[in-house]
């Protein structure tokens, strides 16, 4: 801008003819930095216009292609006939008895080892009974022998 423009002095201010020639220089400059910054847009608004225009073209191809392989797999897909579905259940339902034979199984097979648990501790509770005894039978008898040999010795008679 031409803030250092001097004007002319005049009776009662500045001279007419400077302040108009520098108030038209200026709307001048305005109207061509208007004009340079609506080109400006419209340039920019064009390259966002066609960059839309191809991203929203890309979507679209993208878009059909997808439609054409879902319709090409619905076209060729399996159809489900009354047999096809009854063989179906019939599978369904042999699954489900054999899970139910096979959980029916299994608790048995849990029943007979509690049951076998039980017994084993049971046997092991009269093998540690049995035990007991049999060593108390045998430290009685170690007891015995001594008093035996004792004895033998108290009895034995004198060398001389």
């Amino acid at each position: 801008m031409a803030s250092n423009q001097k004007f002319r002095g005049a009776l009662g201010g500045f001279n007419r003819e400077d302040v108009v020639r520098y108030i038209e220089y200026m709307n001048n400059q305005h109207r061509a930095e208007i004009e340079q910054l609506n080109t400006q847009l419209k340039t920019a608004q064009e390259a966002l216009s066609c960059a839309n225009g191809e991203a929203l073209a890309e979507k679209l191809a993208a878009a059909e292609a997808r439609c054409a392989e879902l319709e090409a797999q619905l076209g060729t897909g399996p159809i489900v006939t009354g047999d096809e579905l009854e063989a179906y259940r019939r599978a369904e339902r042999a699954e489900r008895l054999a899970r139910d034979r096979a959980s029916q199984i299994y608790a048995q097979a849990n029943g007979a080892l509690a049951d076998a648990t039980a017994k084993i501790e049971a046997i092991s509770d009269r093998v540690a009974s049995a035990s007991d005894q049999l060593a108390q039978q045998l430290e009685q008898s170690k007891l015995d022998l001594r008093e035996a040999v004792a004895s033998m010795y108290a009895i034995a008679p004198e060398e001389q």
